[in-house]
């Protein structure tokens, strides 16, 4: 199977919505990179809805944010629904997060730590 064909990504163009859904990791890092850069985004705000995205290693999260800087070169803002819990630190880690910053953090999940 592709790396890449457990992880979807689903736009509704008329809410300006991406929806993820999957495993993101080192593996399918790059693809999902290469295909978020070719979502088209409308102008104004974006929804991000992440409450089905699993983030598996650390070059998933870097994957992850730079893909919400690439964003915001085309978005005014990022709303980011149901994050989970490793990338909401990360983006506040990075500043991404700042008050009145064009990222905002929705709902963030409160994962389990791996055993």
């Amino acid at each position: 199977m592709h790396p890449c064909m457990s992880l979807q990504i689903v736009a509704i163009g008329s809410e300006n919505l991406l929806v993820i859904e999957g495993e993101l990791n080192r593996h399918n890092a790059a693809d999902f990179e290469m295909r978020m850069r070719a979502q088209p985004v409308a102008l104004g705000d974006l929804s991000l809805d992440l409450h089905g995205l699993e983030i598996a290693d650390g070059p998933a999260v870097t994957s992850a944010i730079n893909v919400l800087r690439a964003l915001l070169g085309r978005a005014a803002r990022v709303v980011v629904h149901g994050a989970p819990q490793v990338l909401g630190h990360n983006l506040y880690r990075v500043g991404l997060l700042a008050a009145d910053g064009p990222v905002e953090l929705l709902d963030m999940r409160n994962d389990e730590a791996y055993g």
